[in-house]
């Protein structure tokens, strides 16, 4: 009599765990496929900051895009691209450290956090250094622009 009542309560806990597991791997196989498009978009963004194209540029940045500059100064996107067209921004190298990228998606947002060696010009100055960028990207009608950026020196390499 035991055995016959226990054998529905045995099998109930693998009806609960199997649609939790399936339900689980689908959000990662989106959440890969969103990571590689935001690195996607990453890349395409530094070439078009490294050509100082602002038309691609302007593509990138959301029309409430910020940046928190490294002398922790906002910046809007209108005077970004002013700076960009100008020559005042201007890029002659920029690398990632890959070990120290990361993607982190939720949904529609995505926050990219990396380590950036830079060499150029920032307000008509030539700067060079390392810094920490951190990037709020979003996807919207069906491309991801970035709202919101800050970039902080590395004092302590």
């Amino acid at each position: 009599m035991l055995r016959s009542l226990l054998r529905p309560v045995s099998v109930l806990p693998l009806l609960v765990i199997v649609p939790v597991r399936a339900s689980a791997q689908q959000p990662a196989t989106a959440s890969a496929s969103a990571v590689a498009e935001v690195r996607a978009a990453v890349r395409r963004y530094d070439e078009a900051l490294r050509r100082a194209d602002t038309a691609a540029v302007g593509k990138f940045w959301a029309s409430e895009y910020v940046f928190v500059n490294p002398r922790g100064e906002r910046v809007t996107r209108a005077a970004r691209l002013a700076n960009l067209g100008a020559g005042r921004t201007a890029l002659d190298s920029l690398s990632h450290a890959p070990q120290e990228e990361q993607i982190n998606v939720h949904g529609d947002v995505a926050v990219y956090t990396t380590l950036l060696t830079l060499r150029g010009r920032y307000g008509g100055k030539d700067q060079e250094g390392r810094y920490r960028a951190l990037v709020v990207w979003v996807r919207r009608d069906g491309r991801w622009q970035q709202v919101a950026s800050q970039m902080t020196p590395v004092v302590n390499p």
